[in-house]
């Protein structure tokens, strides 16, 4: 996958979380979609790139919202490094709802669901957003959040006994909405496609290691049924966003 060497806006750090803001002159990226991302720099350590979900789009400047877990997003992270990212991939959000819809977000996971806002907006589809606000999380990471989804419902969920339902908890009868949009971990993704099985239309954008992100190396396949039988669609190309029904999970 080509990767271009972009300008680095700003970075911002809020503990282990970051955000990164670089001017990119390419294809606007759809709600959803990804890219994958690495410092600009003489060493080959880490040679992978990283996939990180598009946050946000506005006037030729792309973000990404991501946490620092290892050597990779940390090289990211840094003040003097430079960026080499890769165009918007992947299959994101279907917006076509016809109602009021109810937007999901865990942790860091929140990332995609900011452009996800703006663009129902533009379409005058109304949106109801509920986000988790992590024990894990540092001061500064919470209150941005708060300030970057001013409209958002925020639900801290330490102490609580089952986070993966806290934010779920909070929306009330499912039946009210035309569809449910969720980003988060694991088990938020598994909560969300249990609690409106049969009920709202749910899609699941999912968070997989990725290595080529062209479908090449199928080393994001994930369990799904197709024509009845369990079979794999790799993340890269058929997702990351899938309908959480053919989920074979």
């Amino acid at each position: 996958m080509k990767l271009h060497e972009v300008e680095v806006a700003a970075r911002e750090r809020f503990g282990n979380h970051a955000l990164l803001r670089y001017r990119w002159p390419g294809r606007i990226p759809e709600p959803g979609q990804f890219v994958m991302a690495r410092a600009s720099a003489q060493s080959l350590d880490p040679f992978l790139p990283r996939p990180l979900f598009a946050h946000d789009y506005e006037d030729g400047v792309m973000s990404l919202l991501f946490e620092i877990r290892g050597r990779g997003t940390a090289l990211l992270a840094e003040e003097d490094a430079r960026l080499l990212v890769s165009n918007p991939v992947g299959r994101g959000f279907d917006t076509d709802s016809g109602g009021l819809v109810a937007l999901v977000g865990g942790g860091v996971w929140v990332s995609p669901l900011k452009l996800l806002g703006k663009s129902l907006g533009r379409a005058g589809i109304a949106c109801d957003t509920f986000l988790e606000i992590p024990a894990t999380a540092p001061q500064g990471y919470a209150a941005w959040i708060s300030e970057s989804y001013p409209d958002a419902t925020l639900v801290p969920t330490e102490g609580t006994p089952d986070p993966s339902r806290a934010v779920l908890d909070r929306l009330g009868a499912l039946e009210r909405y035309a569809a449910l949009y969720a980003s988060g971990p694991a088990e938020m993704l598994d909560a969300a496609k249990r609690a409106a099985a049969g009920t709202v239309p749910v899609q699941l954008a999912l968070r997989e290691r990725m290595a080529c992100a062209n479908g090449s190396c199928y080393g994001c396949a994930v369990p799904v049924w197709k024509s009845g039988e369990r079979a794999y669609a790799r993340a890269c190309v058929e997702g990351p966003v899938f309908p959480a029904e053919v989920l074979a999970w």
